[in-house]
């Protein structure tokens, strides 16, 4: 796995870049963010993120080619993934959650909660 304390948010929304990195930086990580799909990749060699927070609805490679991707990459399989969407059904997380996803957050969702997933995941907070 990455950097426990390093995440990679991916969203062609420059607003919900800007709001997902200024609640990781508060909480004491480090961000990288990207506008698409394509950058991902130069970024995770980059960064070596320990969480990769992804839109689904991306250009140039959308949100789903990428979770495939990632998590067929032998350095980057145990990224924690979680996939953003504000269009997605019940039966779609099934299918991205197959994928790869390890969550999946509808939009909108509270800043914090996505924080918060993290740091449950990366072992960021003592329970």
């Amino acid at each position: 796995m990455g950097d426990r304390k390093s995440v990679l948010v991916v969203d062609d929304s420059q607003a919900i870049l800007d709001v997902l990195e200024g609640a990781f930086e508060e909480a004491g990580y480090a961000v990288a963010t990207a506008g698409d799909g394509e950058e991902v990749f130069r970024k995770m060699a980059a960064a070596n993120p320990g969480a990769l927070l992804l839109d689904l609805y991306m250009p140039k490679l959308n949100g789903a080619d990428v979770c495939r991707l990632v998590k067929a990459h032998p350095h980057w399989k145990k990224t924690f993934l979680v996939l953003m969407s504000s269009r997605i059904s019940d039966r779609e997380v099934d299918m991205y959650r197959r994928l790869g996803a390890d969550e999946i957050l509808k939009k909108p969702f509270d800043p914090a909660h996505a924080v918060a997933l993290v740091e449950k995941a990366l072992g960021g907070t003592e329970d």
